[in-house]
C-alpha cells in the first residue's frame, strides 16, 4: 500500500509540475552568471550605494587622496543618473589633520548628474555662482559616464567591462560570502571594452602604456553581484612612476533610487556665470 502511494504522489506531481521540474526538485537552481545578474538590476529607478577610496602613491608615499560615496541610478540600459559627495587632498590625512587642528570643516564636493546635465555644489564653485545660488548647471553627455566611476578605473556598470574581468581571473575560489576572483587585464583591453574609459583618455595608449596591467581583485556575493573591487595600476611619470590603488564598495543593490535634479531657483547655468568660466573635461569628484 505504501509503494502504491508513493507511486501515485510521483505520477501527480509529474503531471502538475513542468516538464523537467520534478526531476529538478531538490537540486539548488545555480544564480545567474555576473554579467547577466548585472544586466538584470537595469531598470528605472532601481539602484545601488557606491563608496571608493582611491590613493596616488609616488616612492611609496600618498601624493593624493580621493573620498566618494553616494547613490547610482539605473535605467533600462544601464547607469541612468549619480549622486555622489566626496573630497580630493593632498597626501594622506593631511584635510582631517586641518580640521582637527583648527575646528573648521573644509567641506566635500556633491555631484548630481544625468545623461546630458551635472550639478556641481561645494568648495571651490562658490567663486561662478551669483549670490543665493548653490549649484553650478554644466552640459555635457559624457558627464555621467566620467562619474559612474571615477576614481575608479574599472566600471563595472559596463557588462562589457565586467565580462572581461572575469575572462582574465587567473584565481577564482569560492569564499563564505560568495566567489573572490583576482587577475590583471591590459590598460588597450580596458580601453576597448569601456565606453567611460574611453572618455576618460586623450586617445588609445599606445606603446608602452597601452600594456600597462590593471590588476584587479573582485568580491561576488553568493547572487553573484558584485560587491568589492580593488584595482592597482602604475603610470610612468618622468624617473619617478606613480602607483594608483582604489577599493570600491557596492552595497543596497536593487534598493529604490530616484534622483532628481537640484532646485532650478537654487542652480547657476554654467554658460550664464562668466564668460571665462572653462569646464573641467573631466568632472571633479572631490
Amino acid at each position: 500500500m505504501r509503494r502504491w502511494a508513493t507511486l501515485v504522489t510521483a505520477v501527480l506531481v509529474g503531471s502538475v509540475l513542468p516538464a523537467g521540474t520534478a526531476q529538478a526538485m531538490g537540486t539548488a537552481q545555480a544564480p545567474p552568471s555576473p554579467v547577466t545578474k548585472l544586466k538584470q538590476q537595469f531598470s528605472e529607478h532601481v539602484g545601488l550605494r557606491i563608496s571608493d577610496v582611491g590613493r596616488v602613491y609616488k616612492d611609496g608615499k600618498a601624493v593624493v587622496t580621493i573620498w566618494r560615496r553616494g547613490k547610482v541610478e539605473f535605467g533600462a540600459s544601464g547607469v541612468y543618473a549619480t549622486d555622489t559627495t566626496g573630497r580630493t587632498e593632498a597626501g594622506h590625512g593631511a584635510i582631517k589633520e586641518f580640521e582637527n587642528l583648527t575646528g573648521v570643516g573644509v567641506g566635500s564636493t556633491r555631484v548630481i548628474c544625468f545623461p546630458n546635465e551635472a550639478y556641481l555644489s561645494g568648495p571651490g564653485y562658490e567663486t561662478w555662482l551669483p549670490e543665493g545660488k548653490h549649484w553650478l548647471g554644466l552640459i555635457g553627455p559624457e558627464n555621467i559616464k566620467q562619474t559612474a566611476t571615477f576614481p575608479q578605473i574599472v566600471n563595472i556598470f559596463e557588462p562589457a567591462t565586467l565580462g572581461t574581468l572575469l575572462s582574465h581571473a587567473a584565481v577564482k575560489r569560492k569564499i563564505g560570502s560568495g566567489t573572490y576572483l583576482q587577475g590583471a587585464v591590459s590598460l588597450r583591453t580596458l580601453y576597448k571594452v569601456s565606453p567611460s574609459l574611453r572618455d576618460r583618455l586623450a586617445g588609445p595608449p599606445k606603446g608602452k602604456s597601452a600594456r600597462i596591467p590593471v590588476g584587479f581583485r573582485l568580491w561576488l556575493d553568493r547572487s553573484n553581484l558584485v560587491r568589492r573591487l580593488s584595482t592597482t595600476w602604475k603610470q610612468p611619470a618622468g624617473k619617478t612612476p606613480t602607483t594608483t590603488v582604489v577599493h570600491t564598495r557596492y552595497t543596497a543593490w536593487g534598493s529604490t533610487v530616484a534622483l532628481t535634479p537640484p532646485p532650478p531657483e537654487d542652480t547657476a547655468d554654467a554658460g550664464r556665470v562668466g564668460d571665462d568660466f572653462s569646464p573641467p573635461p573631466t568632472l571633479p569628484i572631490g
